[in-house]
């Protein structure tokens, strides 16, 4: 009847592996060879240097309609893209400009760090703990709540107070055959005998040659002289096949213990790792004083969101890090260029989230599932310089 109207944006279609097919879109005019294409280019989100840079992302699209958006809000605030050394360094710029922006009266939840997977944000995550900033994760399992990376600070406890029962109970029920009466035995034993197990009570059980072993492994990390990340290292290495036995997907999951190691590298002393790692989460105070910087009236916390779970949003200022070719484009999404194309339709779907302040940053070099990764993002190189600053 002539009377259908289609709304959609191909340049935001990002959900393929739920089925979507962005090129409904785009073949709709061959459908309906009469249908008239309007297109709908004044944006009433972005300023217009950030419209001027994703812009530029679509017009480097092999696939898609051509758009160039405009906006009445032309505030001069190019986007920044930044370099550094590592991901710790990475994360204190990011932290530190949150909380510049904190000062400026840019409520933190206005603020927003988007990455293509969870994992990329776990040094923001630490950081923003350690500074007690409150944020939620979107998307994404927050670092320090995954399992595995729960039992290795357990085992890292254990190693600091032999005392800590609720450690000794998460990794006394990862050896074979032990379950919460045994587990509740040996640790009555560890209370028993200053803090160490009686392995000659058990030589007779069966699960005596793994408890031995853990022993081992423990007394080893515990060695004089070792760094955290050394202590992690030995520690890794015995956790590793314990993981490959519980865990289709173990290799992705160890990739998260070598980030803990890493994270780990700056650190002489386990207690001030731990302590910084195992904060609570940030609230309304700590330690009984008022949060820095944090007005209590605010509710909102900082956003640390996959870029998927944050399709449709939008925040003042958005950090988008692990800008690197391998991480975005995600290296298990370059077979072909219809893949190449989504990782594209993501990256600008992060970059206009955007009102105010965009933030692209990247370390030096990231270890991934598929090797090292240290070149910048293809879709930056492609950017026209002018429109970025590059610090």
């Amino acid at each position: 009847h002539r009377n259908i109207m289609v709304v959609g944006d191909d340049a935001q279609s990002i959900y393929a592996f739920r089925g979507a097919n962005y090129e409904n879109i785009l073949r709709f005019p061959q459908t309906y060879p009469d249908c008239r294409v309007i297109r709908i280019e004044q944006n009433y989100r972005s300023n217009q240097t950030i419209l001027d840079f994703t812009n530029e992302i679509v017009k480097n699209a092999r696939l898609g309609y051509r758009k160039n958006l405009f906006s009445a809000n032309t505030r001069k605030f190019l986007p920044v893209i930044r370099k550094f050394y590592d991901q710790e360094e990475e994360a204190v710029f990011i932290v530190s400009k949150i909380l510049e922006l904190r000062e400026r009266n840019i409520s933190p939840g206005e603020i927003a760090v988007l990455t293509r997977a969870a994992w990329h944000w776990q040094f923001v995550e630490m950081e923003l703990r350690k500074r007690n900033i409150p944020y939620v994760t979107v998307g994404g399992l927050a670092f320090h709540e995954k399992m595995h990376i729960k039992d290795m600070i357990a085992y890292l406890k254990v190693l600091l107070n032999p005392y800590d029962a609720i450690a000794w109970h998460r990794i006394l029920k990862l050896l074979p055959g032990v379950g919460q009466v045994s587990a509740t035995a040996i640790i009555r034993d560890i209370r028993q005998h200053d803090g160490k197990i009686p392995l000659g009570e058990y030589e007779k059980k069966k699960f005596f040659e793994p408890l031995k072993e853990l022993m081992e492994t423990l007394n080893r990390a515990a060695g004089e002289h070792l760094s955290v990340a050394a202590r992690i290292q030995i520690i890794r290495d015995y956790y590793s096949p314990i993981l490959a036995s519980m865990e289709s997907d173990a290799q992705v999951r160890m990739l998260d213990i070598h980030v803990l190691t890493e994270m780990a590298a700056k650190y002489e002393k386990l207690e001030k790792f731990l302590s910084d790692f195992t904060l609570e989460p940030p609230s309304r105070s700590f330690a009984g004083a008022p949060t820095p910087l944090i007005d209590e009236s605010e509710d909102k916390p900082v956003t640390l969101s996959t870029i998927h779970s944050a399709k449709g949003l939008e925040w003042y200022a958005v950090f988008i890090p692990h800008a690197l070719d391998g991480l975005l484009p995600s290296s298990r999404a370059l077979k072909n260029l219809e893949e190449v194309e989504e990782e594209r339709r993501l990256f600008y779907v992060a970059c206009s989230r955007a009102r105010e302040e965009l933030y692209i940053t990247m370390p030096s070099f990231v270890r991934s599932y598929q090797g090292f990764c240290s070149y910048p993002s293809r879709f930056l190189v492609e950017i026209d310089r002018n429109k970025y600053e590059y610090l």
